[in-house]
């Protein structure tokens, strides 16, 4: 069993942060989670399952599905709870002059679309000129990241269109003379993902609670104490080694595409819906919506769900992050992120599965947990209950879709993160940060 997983939190004007765990296999990953199921005796496969409603395109949403991945990636199994969409990428201006991509892992714990830069190799896309010089980009996390030049594009997500957003072209050709810089490799513990089978998908949409990947260390280009996250790197250089650090103006860095889109009704945020995986071993795919915008729409609404906030101090383990409140712990570095596939959670009374760091109970355990706010804890409760499965017997079937996915946190940085299985059968909203606001991004959510 290859078992691999990774989730991401996101640090606006700091930096990324990841947190990673690897399982039998070992490895890094991207900001999804990287899992697959066995291959060896497999079972058969449960039922597809959809929304309770017939999904209708309209001008603010787009169909997502939970499904084995694209071809070449996991060859040997099918991926686990990752979240994949289509994204139609365009030269700036042009109707004509497009590509669309399919198996794009939707993610709301990170920000910007990553594209491989193979998927995109018909198009004319050009780099936001800095000094002459194209931008290149180091997307690093604990054991593994992504490398590759940043471009313009227009991106278009269902019927709505970002206009002209900073983009990364992930690198994924070997032989290309621009390989990850020395610095890069470091950050990444030299496991750079340049592959759809590295990276378990053909891309990465991140949709996170914030505009920019980086902020003010970027803008600044000191990066003293961190790694080199943007580069100048000339058009003749034939070697990262001819790259050097870049200060970045906010409009050139990587932006979040559903910010992007022009009219304010869409581009506050983003609400996911998913259908509930009952079985307890699985569905074979789940089939959802992402509509963009919140309380803007009749689509989007709230309503009465209470709303959960992020914290907003930059010095505190909360920032942009809420708390968790499990058999009397307090994490307050919590988070919701359907780019993590499957539940993290510290809990030494949960049997793990043998040679792997998966929970394995001998039978089903239901449990609880409270969230709330990120900067007081003691606020906006909201009681989740949860089921956690065997791993073992998960990953025994051919399904993709798993409401019961476990792991424990590593102990160096316990947290409890909320992945995708969370997502099932809830409508989750999700507010992209609005600085002039006094409060912070939250989240909410109502089952479905």
């Amino acid at each position: 069993m290859r078992v691999l997983y990774s989730w991401w939190g996101i640090r606006w004007l700091l930096v990324l942060a990841v947190w990673v765990v690897a399982g039998c296999g070992g490895g890094g990953n991207s900001t999804e989670t990287r899992i697959s199921g066995t291959a060896v005796n497999a079972q058969g496969a449960s039922p597809a399952v959809n929304l309770p409603y017939t999904f209708v395109q309209s001008a603010n949403n787009m169909q997502v599905q939970v499904d084995a991945g694209p071809a070449g990636a996991f060859t040997l199994a099918p991926n686990a709870n990752i979240l994949f969409a289509s994204v139609t990428v365009c030269e700036p201006g042009s109707s004509t002059h497009c590509q669309t991509i399919d198996h794009v892992q939707v993610d709301t714990g990170s920000v910007g679309l990553r594209v491989l830069a193979s998927q995109l190799s018909q198009l004319h896309l050009q780099s936001p000129p800095l000094a002459g010089d194209p931008l290149w980009e180091c997307y690093p996390f604990v054991v593994g990241g992504l490398w590759g030049a940043n471009v313009v594009a227009d991106v278009g997500l269902g019927q709505q269109t970002a206009s002209a957003v900073p983009i990364q072209l992930i690198q994924d050709n070997p032989n290309a003379p621009l390989q990850a810089s020395a610095d890069c490799a470091n950050a990444t513990n030299n496991q750079i993902l340049g592959s759809a089978s590295a990276l378990g998908a053909n891309g990465i949409l991140g949709i996170g609670s914030v505009t920019l990947d980086c902020g003010s260390m970027c803008q600044s280009g000191v990066y003293t104490g961190s790694f080199i996250q943007y580069y100048q790197c000339p058009a003749s250089a034939t070697n990262s080694s001819a790259c050097s650090a870049a200060a970045v103006p906010v409009n050139m860095q990587t932006y979040n595409p559903v910010a992007a889109i022009s009219d304010p009704a869409y581009n506050n945020g983003v609400v996911l819906a998913m259908p509930a995986v009952t079985s307890s071993v699985g569905a074979l795919t789940a089939s959802g919506e992402l509509i963009f915008g919140v309380d803007s729409q009749a689509n989007n609404q709230t309503a009465s769900a209470p709303k959960v906030y992020m914290g907003t101090n930059p010095a505190s383990s909360g920032y942009l992050n809420i708390s968790t409140v499990y058999q009397g712990q307090t994490y307050t570095n919590s988070y919701l992120d359907s780019g993590t596939n499957t539940l993290v959670f510290p809990d030494s009374g949960l049997a793990l599965c043998a040679g792997s760091g998966w929970y394995c109970p001998s039978a089903a355990v239901a449990t609880s947990a409270t969230l709330a706010d990120g900067d007081a804890p003691a606020q906006h409760q909201v009681l989740v209950n949860f089921d956690v499965g065997n791993a073992d017997a998960l990953f025994a079937t051919v399904n993709t879709a798993f409401s019961n996915l476990a792991a424990p946190a590593p102990a160096a940085t316990p947290t409890f993160a909320w992945g995708m299985p969370f997502f099932y059968g809830r409508r989750v909203s999700m507010s992209i940060w609005d600085l002039m606001s006094a409060a912070g991004p939250w989240y909410a959510w109502t089952s479905l």
